[in-house]
């Protein structure tokens, strides 16, 4: 950028050169004085006759007995003009009198000698070490004469800083070593920028605060991946897949790429390279980094590299466990270091590639010790957790210790470990923070153990019950078909957990609407059960609750109710009335209740289930969403809206907390709040709760599952309402489609939208076209649900409106029915 600048014509130009301070020489004061002074000068002219003299005086004072030779310097340099008048350098001869020193030099030394009077003369009067601490102080005047006399600036790279420190670490004051440094930046001041690199941010504002107003630090970010390709391709890396491997391996750092370049010229002069050959990560990058540090810094870094965070107390309990020889107090100054990260929150962490290059090229069992240290420091973390008080510090001690249980662990070890840590984060919901997880460890059983393992078969059924909490259907259905397969196979036929494999694979086809496929399954379970189990056992009394939820969404109500009964029954006794349980089975028993128009019978169960789990899971758990859902669905067929938008709020909240707002629930809750403000009149609302839950469900269900058709009869009937009567029936009839195909002719809500489709043929004037619907919808009623249901006397209502005035149709229902009593508008009191 800055040859660019130079050749672009502006009116001044910036000069610029660089210095590594891994060459050990140059961190010698005075040598470093010299490079930068005869780089500058022979780049740009520049002389530097201050520091020359008081450099060529320092030399001849430390050793009296040795002449200066002029060959050893440049022809424009003014010692060599002295030695040309005086054949010898001698300091205490030479320059008595600043005025006559230049009168015998030539014409264009005179300015100098009369700007820096004042340095020069006093040179013969201090001692070497004197002179040697000033040398600095003589260059920047040399250096910021030029920059003022020709308004040109000044770019001066450092690199490799941290060398300074190589053999010297430990010795006297830390930022004693680079205390010339800072006096010749502070000698040059304006029109110069040092642009200096190393591993560690500068500490000078120890020294003075003042030097904050100065530094302007950066950590090195990585090359964006177009730069870091154009790189590869100008050094002649053109295979697309090397290509690929440098810039992912070397995570932009430049360094990595260079070091790789390097190899890959290497590789290139004996054969054609490989991916293969920067599979790992090259020696060269630790050597580099670790090449000024010293013991003690080396041992801590090595463990360090193990976790992948820490803070300041994990920090000193790692360091004193492991004997590294680092002070606990020096925490700060070890994590100065440029590959070190330190958040705002004390939270610690060290650069991939360090942390690999360290863990390549250290003792493996020293490795291992310390990823067992770090997995039983986590485990302890994770005992005894209350699931309704599960923080993020109790999340991050998982996910960390899971990553040091797959280093730590053989295969079968791993899968038991991790059933046992992570059930509570299971029954807190936490299903997003556990699945990928066991989607790792099912990789490595498969890889370690076989795909007929019985550990395989357990992984298996435990993702896909993490696949069915979060609503991911399709992925379910394969994993636990593939966990029942291997049960089977491996197993006794009547092995409960074969009957437990079988009821969530039922359960997963109920609440994907396939019944036809729930209903053998629950059979096989209940002859596993009725040979292996006690009729009281919770796991016959959890199955029984399936299949009631079963039969309660086939719309056979009266042999739901019976098992639910018997359900509450078996789990009261034996877990006894406050378990988690029991509030699952109240819900489920309500929610029938609702279904069934026993209003008063299904309040009170809501309510208690409510208690229960919310002393059990806390208040934001997806089954409390549950009940909500439910219990507001209730309130608003009660005509108390209020109550039910409120807590319909509340369910979302938790849903799209805990599951996403992608999850088969969270549509449920829309559709539902879609039927509460179209009671509420509020159709534009209505309408867009409506869409949105059918978005969702066709996204994650599938176009012809039953809560589709559920979703698509209530914009029908909404449509129907606000007299858009055209636009509801393509919704009626792909409704009433999805839901005959899938529930069967005589299910509930077969009725329901054959009643809706009758009222659409109403409302246009279509008798002749509703009262068959209307006939078959009551029947259905009438059969599932019995003549008190208030859907029966809807759909009775419905249907002698439609009649109209046909009395003699109308006989018949007062034959059957008793007398039925209208009003005006023919609606039945």
């Amino acid at each position: 950028m800055l040859e660019k600048h130079n050749k672009s014509n502006q009116p001044t130009r910036v000069i610029w050169t660089s210095i590594d301070f891994a060459t050990e020489q140059y961190r010698q004061p005075y040598k470093f004085f010299e490079i930068l002074s005869s780089q500058l000068h022979q780049k740009y002219g520049i002389k530097f006759n201050s520091f020359d003299i008081a450099l060529a005086t320092y030399l001849k004072k430390i050793n009296p007995h040795s002449p200066l030779v002029k060959e050893n310097y440049s022809k424009d340099s003014i010692v060599r003009d002295v030695l040309d008048i005086c054949d010898e350098f001698v300091p205490v001869n030479l320059i008595p009198n600043v005025y006559s020193l230049a009168k015998s030099l030539p014409e264009r030394y005179q300015k100098w000698a009369l700007k820096r009077k004042e340095d020069i003369s006093k040179l013969p009067d201090f001692e070497p070490t004197e002179i040697y601490e000033r040398l600095p102080v003589y260059l920047a005047h040399d250096l910021a004469d030029y920059l003022q006399n020709t308004s040109e600036s000044a770019v001066i790279f450092i690199d490799t800083y941290e060398a300074l420190w190589e053999k010297e670490r430990d010795k006297g004051s830390f930022n004693s070593r680079d205390e010339w440094f800072r006096k010749l930046i502070e000698n040059i001041q304006k029109s110069c920028l040092w642009v200096i690199c190393g591993k560690e941010s500068l500490r000078w504002e120890e020294v003075d605060e003042d030097w904050k107003n100065y530094l302007d630090q950066r950590k090195i970010g990585k090359l964006p991946e177009k730069d870091a390709l154009d790189l590869l391709k100008q050094c002649g890396i053109i295979e697309k897949d090397i290509q690929n491997i440098l810039i992912e391996s070397s995570e932009g750092v430049p360094y990595y790429l260079e070091l790789s370049i390097d190899i890959y010229r290497k590789i290139k002069q004996k054969e054609q390279p490989t991916p293969r050959n920067f599979a790992k990560v090259p020696e060269g990058i630790f050597c580099r980094f670790a090449k000024y540090l010293d013991r003690e810094e080396k041992e801590t870094l090595k463990v360090l590299s193990v976790p992948r965070y820490w803070n300041r107390e994990l920090f000193k309990i790692l360091i004193e466990k492991f004997n590294t020889g680092y002070p606990a107090t020096s925490f700060s100054e070890l994590h100065r270091f440029s590959f070190m990260d330190v958040d705002e929150e004390g939270k610690c962490s060290m650069h991939q590639l360090m942390r690999k290059s360290l863990q390549d090229y250290q003792d493996p069992d020293l490795k291992k010790e310390v990823h067992n240290f770090m997995l039983d420091f986590y485990s302890n973390q994770l005992k005894d957790l209350d699931i309704k008080a599960i923080t993020q510090e109790n999340e991050n001690a998982l996910t960390e210790a899971f990553y040091h249980a797959k280093e730590s662990l053989e295969a079968e070890k791993l899968c038991e470990w991790f059933i046992s840590v992570s059930d509570p984060f299971y029954r807190a919901a936490l299903w997003q923070l556990i699945t990928p997880m066991y989607e790792e460890i099912l990789r490595i059983l498969e890889a370690e153990l076989g795909p007929q393992h019985p550990n395989v078969a357990t992984t298996l059924n435990n993702l896909a019950l993490l696949y069915k909490s979060t609503g991911e259907y399709e992925k379910a259905l394969p994993l636990f078909q593939m966990a029942l397969a291997i049960r089977e196979k491996i197993l006794d036929p009547q092995n409960p957990d074969i009957a437990s494999t079988l009821n969530d694979l039922a359960e997963l086809y109920r609440m994907m609407g396939r019944y036809d496929k729930a209903f053998p399954l629950y059979q096989k379970i209940f002859d596993i059960y009725e040979q292996m189990l006690s009729p009281q056992n919770p796991e016959v009394a959890m199955a029984l609750n399936d299949l009631a939820l079963l039969y309660s969404e086939m719309g056979n109500y009266d042999k739901a109710l019976s098992l639910y009964q018997r359900t509450l029954e078996i789990v009261e006794k034996v877990m006894g009335s406050q378990h988690q349980y029991v509030a699952t089975v109240l819900d489920n028993l309500a929610l029938l209740y609702s279904q069934m128009g026993c209003y008063d019978k299904a309040l009170p169960l809501y309510q208690r289930a409510l208690d229960i789990n919310e002393k059990v899971l806390g208040p934001q758990h997806p089954d409390i969403a549950t009940i909500l859902n439910n219990l507001a669905g209730l309130y608003h067929y009660m005509g108390e809206y209020e109550k039910s938008l409120q807590l319909y709020q509340r369910t979302l909240e938790i849903i799209e907390k805990s599951q996403g707002s992608q999850h088969p629930y969270f549509a449920t809750t829309l559709n539902n709040i879609g039927g509460l403000y179209a009671s509420m009149e509020n159709y534009e609302r209505s309408l867009q709760h409506y869409q949105r839950a059918l978005d969702i469900r066709e996204k994650v269900l599938g176009s012809q599952h039953p809560n589709v058709a559920t979703t698509l009869n209530n914009i029908g009937l909404l449509y129907n309402n606000v007299g858009y009567y055209e636009k509801s029936l393509p919704f009626y009839q792909r409704a009433l489609k999805i839901l005959e195909d899938s529930l069967g002719p005589e299910h509930p809500e077969v009725a329901a939208t054959l009643n809706n489709l009758a009222i659409f043929y109403s409302n246009i004037g279509k008798y002749e076209e509703a009262l068959p619907l209307f006939e078959r919808a009551v029947d259905i009623i009438e059969k599932k649900l019995g003549l008190n249901h208030p859907y029966f006397v809807q759909s009775m209502s419905n249907l002698i409106s439609a009649s109209g005035n046909l009395v003699n149709e109308w006989s018949q229902y007062y034959s059957f029915y008793g007398i039925i009593y209208f009003d005006t508008d023919n609606k039945i009191f």
